[in-house]
């Protein structure tokens, strides 16, 4: 259940949020935190501090504020995927992909979809990520999942080959750096 905004966090949540556009990030945490004192439960005064934060550098402090976030609202799409995201980058691959898992079950996102494609592929799951990218094709047509997809394809083929040829595609040698 969400809790309903008194008019002085809204001022000071969008203050915030007006940093965050414009890349004053520690201006942009005092706003957060100004509403946070007043409200501790603010899911979007903590979701919008740990944008600041991963934008700061600070991967572990967003990741904190993601997690209180979605105490304060367990049901924060938002929050889940900027989670899901910081983890992604830090290469916390496992958690990651446990995170997109949990969002896709929902009413997931094409793009939710290509970023568990994105872990998947990190995680060398290549057969998981293209299901992935295929379903995210089907929610949103588009050029750029059809190139994704056809990339993916393009190494995972390579990959196959390789495997057929000792490790070398046909016409690149035996890998010994031989010119003769």
């Amino acid at each position: 259940m969400r809790y309903m905004m008194r008019s002085k966090e809204k001022v000071l949540l969008h203050k915030g949020m007006d940093r965050v556009k414009r890349e004053e990030f520690q201006e942009a945490i005092e706003f957060f935190d100004q509403v946070l004192e007043m409200n501790p439960k603010n899911a979007d005064a903590w979701n919008n501090k740990g944008v600041a934060l991963y934008q700061m550098g600070d991967a572990e402090g967003a990741l904190t504020s993601y997690d209180e976030a979605l105490k304060a609202d367990p049901e924060s799409l938002e929050a889940r995927r900027n989670r899901a995201f910081v983890l992604r980058a830090m290469a916390r691959f496992e958690e990651a992909l446990e995170a997109y898992e949990e969002i896709v079950v929902g009413e997931p996102e094409a793009s939710d979809f290509r970023n568990l494609a994105a872990v998947l592929v990190g995680m060398g799951l290549l057969e998981e990520a293209l299901g992935a990218l295929m379903e995210a094709g089907h929610l949103e047509p588009s050029i750029a999942v059809e190139r994704e997809i056809e990339a993916l394809r393009r190494v995972m083929m390579e990959i196959a080959v390789r495997a057929q040829f000792g490790g070398f595609l046909p016409g690149e040698g035996d890998g010994s750096g031989r010119t003769d």
